[in-house]
């Protein structure tokens, strides 16, 4: 209900959370029922769709809508200016209010006139309590209780625990320092007086130091239990976030460096460095270990497998020792991983097709054939053919039984060993009726690896997928964006609505080489690339891949280009470092084009053609540096809108060698998109050697 004096402003910044964000709007309708009000939602450029779907279901609702991303406060502050409500609530996208919260908070600010601002109590989505909703103003003594994790070790002690005040009852009611900025209720006047979030804080402690400001101006800030609501999202999914980790302690410096300026800001800026880099490594190994744990446990036991049947061969013949062991055969479990690791790269197993049986099966058999091949040409591995056998059985059953363990115990667990292993999340690339179809049909095959989150449409408006109740996740032109987001590892194209020319330069634009892409097609046409096919009904579905994006191709490319261009800047930097010294005043900046289109900053010799042996010279120091490669795309000066032809500029490149074949743009296009398709290292020792003798 709207009148021309609102009694509660409610200001709601949405970032690509569209679901929670209309969750929370139907709960602020029942729950403002018969209160005068007005609704801000503030977008900071979702590419979920929010925009559209707000405007078309909620029109009573004041949309902002931003081009860009400007943080919390900002964008609340957007919404302050236009608030007329003798109250302000400031409340995340995220939540489900109770019907009787303001009406409970209405009465709790009328019976205490000194409340400048309060909460509510705040529930987590299992129902557990938020410790989060309120806290403590932090000095740099509570910041560092609690960089150190001992705020979270001992809750209940009110040394440690005064950041998120834990020791307090949660059911009481009582002045606290600060609260969440997730909700918080604040009168108006007092943010008159003590003005709005202070803008230089992106994302965190904006809200701690509005509370802070609000303490100094002598207004109360309450905790009020009596009435709750739920927040879904919240800490305990940014705590394993590297990124979180980051920008909180950055806020957290910024917070004590506005108003605790002096001799201790040094010392607490160290302190929150080995905060972040403690956390940060921790939250490396742990996120490492959860996308790796396969590779490293196949690595493993492959090494242990190994190590058993050299001590059971010479156990038996003459007796097992470590020395001997590391002095003679030390060497044989190193080679045997690197050799696994190739190959198992080379395959895909990793990242792509880690749990398949048939290719880990494969992968040891390649492996045992070449180890066993040192034998014959290398006296140090002339070990045992015995133990190459034993390894060779004992090994990929040791790796299908793992397998075949996790896939009885966990397949289908939405918990990290499950869904993070069987269960890939899904996209689909599409629009109109198709989409549509080929979205139910997806859900209805009952899949656990496909975990499909939602379509992204072709086009910026689709309305027959709402219509359909088909979540629309954004449009293509963001779909880097969407995808890394929703952390999506497996994108769906459908052919009859792109042509593969577009899809090819869609995945090269991306460049994740963690995702799978897969084509629905409806008719028998041929993909170029690998492809294995499924089916989803009468629809086959192929995957395929570009071969520039390959984690194999991509390590043996730069591999070429270190081993290439190092020895030979090495040989030319007596001949060319002292004519660059005595052109020093004439080196300059050029910009070029870069892998996605993005200005790349290279240096020249002004006045000389970029093909003298000089300026050759400095785009080898590029290479090395890896921001070029020897082979590429064409090096072209760099102008605004220049298409990024998905990679590095190169100093020569199939483009390169055929410009006088290519006699329109289609034909330029097809060169580019057959190296995307097509790149390895004897590819570009071919178009390395044409170069040359060309």
């Amino acid at each position: 209900m709207k009148t021309t004096s609102p009694r509660i402003s409610v200001i709601i910044v949405n970032y690509n959370v569209k679901e929670y964000l209309e969750q929370a709007l139907h709960s602020l309708k029942r729950a403002l029922a018969n209160i005068p009000h007005e609704i801000f939602v503030v977008d900071n450029a979702s590419v979920d769709g929010s925009v559209p779907y707000i405007r078309h279901r909620f029109p009573e609702v004041i949309l902002i809508e931003n081009s860009r991303n400007l943080g919390f406060g900002r964008a609340n502050n957007q919404a302050l200016r236009r608030a007329r409500g003798e109250f302000v609530v400031i409340i995340n996208p995220d939540t489900v209010v109770q019907e009787d919260t303001f009406r409970e908070l209405l009465a709790f600010f009328e019976s205490h006139p000194d409340a400048g601002a309060a909460t509510c109590k705040i529930l987590n989505p299992d129902g557990s309590f938020s410790v989060d909703c309120r806290h403590s103003i932090p000095t740099p003594m509570i910041a560092f209780w609690k960089v150190i994790g001992f705020s979270k070790l001992f809750p209940r002690s009110r040394l440690f625990g005064r950041y998120n005040l834990t020791y307090l009852d949660p059911d009481q009611t009582y002045p606290v320092p600060a609260i969440s900025g997730s909700f918080m209720m604040i009168r108006k006047s007092v943010l008159d007086e003590v003005g709005y979030f202070d803008e230089r804080f992106f994302m965190y402690c904006e809200d701690i130091d509005l509370c802070h400001r609000i303490n100094q101006a002598g207004a109360k800030i309450y905790y009020v239990p009596t009435t709750q609501i739920i927040h879904y999202k919240g800490e305990s999914t940014r705590k394993h976030n590297l990124d979180y980790v980051i920008t909180f302690n950055k806020a957290l410096y910024q917070f004590f460096q506005k108003h605790y300026a002096g001799k201790s800001i040094f010392l607490l800026r160290w302190l929150i460095v080995l905060g972040i880099v403690v956390r940060g490594v921790l939250i490396y190994l742990r996120n490492f270990m959860h996308e790796r744990f396969p590779l490293l446990l196949d690595t493993l036991l492959l090494n242990l497998t190994l190590l058993i049947s050299f001590v059971v061969r010479y156990e038996l013949k003459s007796g097992f020792t470590w020395y001997d062991f590391f002095h003679q055969y030390g060497g044989v479990n190193l080679i045997a991983s690197v050799i696994f690791l190739a190959v198992g790269y080379y395959l895909d197993v990793y990242p792509h097709h880690r749990l398949s049986i048939q290719a880990i099966v494969k992968t040891n058999i390649i492996t045992f054939i070449l180890l066993a091949s040192l034998t014959f040409f290398l006296k140090q591995f002339a070990f045992s053919r015995m133990v190459v056998l034993a390894s060779m059985v004992v090994s990929p059953l040791l790796m299908i039984a793992w397998r075949a363990v996790m896939r009885r115990f966990y397949r289908g667990d939405k918990s990290a060993w499950g869904k993070d292993l069987f269960t890939k999340p899904t996209i689909l690339v599409g629009r109109g009726e198709k989409a549509v179809e080929l979205y139910r049909r997806i859900r209805n095959l009952h899949d656990l690896s496909y975990e499909l989150l939602g379509v992204v449409t072709v086009e910026e408006d689709d309305p027959l997928l709402e219509k359909n109740g088909v979540p629309v996740l954004g449009s293509m032109d963001r779909l880097t964006e969407v995808i890394r987001i929703h952390r999506v590892r497996q994108v769906i194209f459908s052919s009859e609505m792109l042509s593969y020319e577009r899809i090819l330069k869609t995945m090269a634009a991306i460049d994740m080489p963690q995702l799978e892409y897969k084509i629905v097609a409806s008719n028998a046409e041929v993909v170029i690339g690998k492809s294995s096919i499924e089916r989803l009904d009468t629809y086959p579905l192929m995957e395929v891949e570009y071969a520039v994006g390959r984690p194999f191709n991509r390590i043996t490319k730069r591999l070429m280009d270190m081993g290439l261009s190092l020895p030979l800047l090495l040989v030319m930097a007596p001949v060319m470092l002292p004519g660059l010294l005595w052109m020093r005043r004439r080196i300059q900046s050029v910009r070029i084009v870069g892998r996605r289109g993005q200005p790349l900053d290279v240096r020249q010799v002004e006045g000389l053609s970029p093909k003298a042996w000089v300026n050759r010279f400095l785009i080898l120091w590029e290479i090395v540096r890896g921001r070029l490669s020897l082979v590429g795309a064409p090096i072209e000066r760099y102008r605004e809108g220049a298409p990024g032809y998905g990679y590095k500029p190169g100093l020569t490149g199939l483009v390169q060698i055929n410009r006088r074949r290519i006699s329109s743009p289609e034909e330029l296009e097809k060169y580019h998109l057959f190296y995307l398709k097509n790149q390895s290292v004897m590819l570009d020792l071919e178009i390395l050697f044409k170069t040359v003798v060309g």
